[in-house]
């Protein structure tokens, strides 16, 4: 055997010809996707890296890779084929760089461990270099292919495209961190870009320190005025915001058109609240509660309490006191319901209190329009900027009560809500028309014509990993909900649209709004799985921000050596122990996302597809 080491080992420039994949590389297939991608890669950025081979003393000449067998494929499809694009150079095909050796034990840990020696790109390379591709014409897709990365990774990457120069190479020498970086894309110029760069090296500012400095005369997307107006509101009116694609938050520049918009819609929702539960005013405020000088000369009035039926008092009183001794033992569907008891249990306002009383209607701080309390009045009430006050146009104090009593119109209320049910029972297609349309423009369930609210369940991680969001659960083609519409012309377009819309805008809401069955109705999530054909590993691959920084030292070793199949005695196994905690994350995320990690330590084809195929147990019920 020769004694040759890797020291000794030689770069060589051989020609394409003489190359060929030998059998020590694990990877000796490889989809033709893949390949055209990384061979427009080369075309474009160069070999990035040599390859790695292994002479046999006995042979003719000829150089077998054993590590970088993507490259290689790349380069030959390169030569046969060409690359199809502008200003792209063929790489010298008689000189391929290739590392050595004519040691075969030496070249079988090469193509065993070339992991252990190989490192990602730097991300300021990475930007330049899919840069460069996209420049090209190449999509993210063809990108991620060509470097063996999520798509999420590589749009992450060229977002950051849009850095100057400068700040691409403090990045790259370690200047500035990505973070940094990335908050320097909320730059709106490049000289508002270079400025804060050279602010933030010389007074060696954070991420957060760069973002606050780009945005200090903007309103964040979660002010809850915002939240209450609607982005779409506020861009229809002629507002404009830049988007943080990396913090998903973004920064409106116009205070003005929000502020406008949010008086507007806070003084007609707050008269259709007040219209709807029948008071006789209400009082609205800009700020998120009641003031001090808002009370004024006002008297609170009380809900009139009702007595629960007994076993309808047993379960409130089991509900209130498991909530109290443990708070976090009730789950949702017990917390919706204590909720519901105790609204009964509070009872209502009295008509008498309708008539002569009023609300206050504020924004909290989530967004929602809410009611700070009922009142009657005093006497007369302090004005300020902040507060809008709203009578009925025909209210007069002296008018005489009404001939018949709220009770009563609220029956006749109901008779005819009676008719217009039992009349709409077998309509099913119009009444389908009916809740798409709901859907479809927003609007508030108090004033449509079903009394349906769905939710959106929260589905975006809270790390940025490797996990795709199907585009149409983010982005519903759906208009915004304006009182002042004509409901009646708006609902007979919808109907125009046909029912291929109405369905998809229903499959959509009812969808956001699906949860996972627990408690007794868990087997049902078994039937949706299945029936669905969920596949976890389509919208999520394994990675270290949202999974395996977040495991223990001890458990992250298992794994490691569970999905290498190799015993504890396994240099690869011993080699990972040695790494801290943060590098051992990061090399099993490379493990599932890096088919060269894959190649360069050995792995079978069953042990890629059981990778490919692997989940956590915590999902695995769930796929």
């Amino acid at each position: 055997m020769n004694a040759q080491s890797p020291i000794d080992s030689t770069i060589r420039l051989v020609h394409l010809d003489k190359l060929y994949l030998h059998d020590m590389n694990p990877r000796q297939n490889g989809s033709d996707a893949d390949t055209a991608a990384m061979a427009q890669s080369i075309a474009i950025n160069g070999l990035m890296q040599n390859l790695m081979g292994y002479e046999d003393p006995e042979g003719d000449g000829e150089i077998g890779i054993v590590a970088g067998g993507r490259r290689l494929h790349a380069l030959q499809h390169l030569k046969s084929e060409g690359s199809g694009l502008m200003d792209s150079k063929e790489p010298d095909w008689d000189a391929i760089p290739v590392q050595v050796t004519d040691d075969p034990m030496l070249a079988r840990s090469w193509a065993g461990a070339e992991s252990t020696t190989q490192r990602p790109l730097h991300p300021a390379d990475e930007i330049r270099a899919y840069a460069a591709m996209a420049d090209q014409g190449s999509d993210p897709d063809t990108i991620a292919r060509a470097f063996a990365q999520t798509i999420r990774h590589v749009k992450g990457r060229l977002a950051l495209a849009c850095l100057i120069p400068e700040a691409l190479d403090a990045l790259r020498a370690g200047h500035i961190s990505l973070d940094l970086a990335k908050a320097l894309t909320l730059a709106r110029d490049e000289a508002d870009q270079l400025s804060v760069l050279t602010g933030a090296r010389s007074g060696n500012w954070n991420a957060h320190r760069v973002r606050d400095a780009l945005t200090k005369e903007t309103i964040r997307g979660d002010n809850r005025k915002v939240l209450f107006v609607g982005l779409e509101e506020y861009q229809s009116n002629g507002g404009t915001m830049d988007a943080d694609l990396f913090e998903d938050q973004s920064y409106l520049h116009d205070k003005a058109v929000v502020d406008q918009l949010f008086k507007v819609k806070l003084e007609t929702e707050a008269e259709a609240l007040r219209v709807e539960q029948g008071w006789s005013w209400m009082i609205t405020s800009t700020e998120a509660y009641a003031s001090h000088n808002m009370l004024k000369g006002l008297t609170p009035i009380y809900r009139t309490e009702v007595e629960l039926p007994e076993a309808d008092q047993i379960e409130y009183e089991d509900l209130s006191e498991r909530r109290f001794d443990q708070r976090n033992s009730l789950n949702e569907e017990a917390q919706q319901r204590l909720e519901e008891l105790q609204t009964r249990a509070d009872g209502d306002f009295t008509d008498e209190d309708r008539e002569t009383g009023g609300i206050i209607v504020v924004v909290n701080h989530k967004g929602d329009l809410k009611t700070e309390g009922a009142y009657t009045r005093k006497g007369a009430t302090t004005n300020k900027d902040d507060i809008v006050e709203h009578k009925p146009a025909a209210a007069k104090p002296a008018a005489a009560k009404p001939a018949l009593t709220q009770a009563g119109a609220e029956d006749l209320r109901r008779i005819s809500l009676m008719a217009l049910q039992g009349a709409m029972i077998d309509k099913t297609e119009f009444l389908l028309e009916l809740f798409a349309w709901q859907m479809e423009r927003g609007a508030p369930s108090y004033s449509s014509p079903f009394a349906i609210s769905l939710t959106d369940q929260p589905i975006t991680p809270e790390a940025e990993g490797s996990w795709h969001i199907d585009a149409r659960l983010n982005d519903p083609d759906h208009s915004v909900h304006n009182f002042s519409e004509d409901t009646a012309a708006t609902f007979k377009a919808f109907q125009a649209k046909g029912k291929k819309h109405r369905n998809q805008v229903i499959s959509r809401g009812l969808t956001r709004a699906l949860q996972i069955p627990s408690g007794q109705m868990a087997a049902l999530g078994a039937v949706m799985s299945e029936f669905a054909g969920v596949d976890i590993r389509k919208a999520w691959t394994p990675d270290a921000p949202t999974y395996f920084s977040r495991l223990n030292t001890p458990a992250m070793e298992t794994l490691w050596a569970e999905l290498l199949e190799a015993d504890v005695d396994d240099e690869r196994v011993a080699a990972f122990g040695q790494l801290k905690k943060g590098q051992k994350a990061k090399e099993l995320s490379d493990l599932f996302a890096n088919a060269e990690v894959q190649e360069t330590l050995g792995l079978t084809r069953d042990q890629i597809s059981r990778i490919d195929a692997w989940l956590p147990s915590e999902l695995q019920a769930n796929d």
